[in-house]
């Protein structure tokens, strides 16, 4: 019998030695060694739905992160849910993906595929900032089967909540993604998604999903009175009904960082021109606006048809321009040369695009002869040196003297004091 116990314990012990050489504990990036199993405790810090990967830091390393892949069938999520029957509920797949949030401490178990990567086969749910419910519906079955329990006996422990408009504080926006995270009323932390195009509506007016600030009280109307899916909905439209600004008694003016469109109209007396965003028309105020080198820009500079890129704040209506860049139809900015000196009783040099195609060459006269295409093909002259550089379609260079008739030019000029257009840049589009 004791030759028995000896041999029990000494198999337990080896069992116990394998499991430990088999699952390690790692606690920062640097641990995660390509082919090692294991675990790690930590943070998310952020979600890609699209790639199933979520961004953990972990809790022994604050300014790390570890990359977790998970499958969008067969990774098993312990803890998100209530119970089934009695027994814990269940995750597995895109299914359990979706009930993870932005602020959860997990632990993670899977297999380091090298570069701080781990594939996940199991996440379990530790602790989460703000309570909220769970909204998903999971399933109590052991990880190897395939069946799902019968609809007789069992009864999710939550149902998707369909619900109706939506309101909070912004905490987190990232418009590249088309994602926002904010907090309700209730503490609940949701990520509302945004399709290209969603409006923003502030005080009447229409806005990006870009220009929405960290603080910002919103309001959302959800897709069609959709279902919170995984504490997330997707947004119809958007109304700031309380801007970061107001809320601290900093202005009474928004800021938006930036504002692109094309110039409808020009008042060339009250510098003010009317912009076409794409999704309607804005006034903008360029009573204090300049180019990024510094040089004033007003109303006598723009044309109608000119494409550009502003920042600057909301005054009511009026957008408040302080930086004006020129760009092409494609929203590439176009460079300018350097400043030249001025001296100081030498009035302002004006600013102007010019889209049109070449009419008459530096080979046939001492001008170039444009049509302007954006102003039912006026005629345009332009002077130019012969040698100054041309940018052509492929990216190469070539001078302004090589141009031919018909050629479909982009030209940023200065117009001086008598009206004359002197060629800065010149790109063949």
């Amino acid at each position: 019998m004791n030759k028995l116990r000896a041999i029990f314990a000494f198999a337990a012990l080896t069992a116990v030695a394998a499991f430990g050489q088999d699952r390690t504990v790692w606690r920062t990036s640097g641990d995660v060694q390509e082919g090692g199993r294991g675990t790690i405790v930590g943070t998310v810090a952020d979600t890609q739905n699209g790639r199933d990967r979520m961004i953990v830091t972990p809790d022994n390393a604050l300014s790390d992160q570890v990359t977790v892949d998970t499958d969008s069938v067969s990774t098993r999520y312990d803890g998100f849910g209530g119970t089934i029957n009695g027994a814990p509920e269940i995750f597995v797949g895109a299914t359990g993906f979706n009930e993870i949030r932005t602020g959860d401490r997990v632990e993670v178990r899977g297999v380091a595929i090298g570069g701080g990567i781990i594939r996940a086969e199991r996440v379990t749910l530790l602790g989460r900032a703000v309570a909220a419910p769970q909204t998903g519906v999971g399933q109590t079955r052991t990880p190897t089967s395939i069946s799902t329990p019968t609809a007789s006996g069992t009864t999710p422990s939550t149902a998707p909540d369909r619900i109706g408009r939506v309101e909070g504080v912004l905490q987190q926006v990232n418009p590249e993604e088309g994602r926002l995270v904010i907090v309700t009323d209730r503490r609940e932390v949701l990520t509302v998604r945004t399709p290209q195009g969603t409006p923003v509506r502030y005080h009447g007016d229409t806005y990006r999903v870009s220009n929405l600030e960290v603080g910002d009280r919103i309001r959302i109307e959800p897709e069609g009175g959709a279902a919170v899916t995984g504490n997330e909905i997707r947004a119809s439209s958007i109304e700031v009904t309380q801007s970061s600004q107001e809320t601290n008694g900093t202005s009474a003016s928004r800021g938006v960082g930036a504002l692109t469109g094309r110039v409808t109209r020009v008042d060339r007396t009250n510098n003010v021109i009317q912009l076409d965003t794409g999704r309607g028309t804005i006034a903008v105020d360029l009573r204090s606006a300049a180019d990024p080198s510094g040089r004033p820009v007003r109303g006598r500079d723009v044309q109608a048809g000119d494409h550009v890129e502003l920042s600057g704040s909301y005054s009511g209506a009026t957008f408040v321009a302080t930086t004006i860049r020129f760009t092409d139809d494609s929203g590439t900015t176009i460079e300018q040369g350097p400043a030249m000196p001025v001296p100081d009783n030498v009035p302002d040099l004006g600013v102007v695009t010019i889209y049109g195609t070449v009419a008459q060459t530096l080979a046939d006269g001492p001008q170039l002869v444009l049509r302007d295409t954006q102003n039912n093909n006026r005629t345009v002259r332009i002077y130019a040196l012969d040698d100054l550089p041309v940018r052509t379609r492929a990216a190469t260079y070539t001078t302004a003297v090589q141009l031919k008739a018909n050629d479909s030019v982009v030209i940023k000029a200065y117009r001086d004091g008598d009206g004359n257009y002197i060629a800065q840049t010149i790109r063949i589009r």
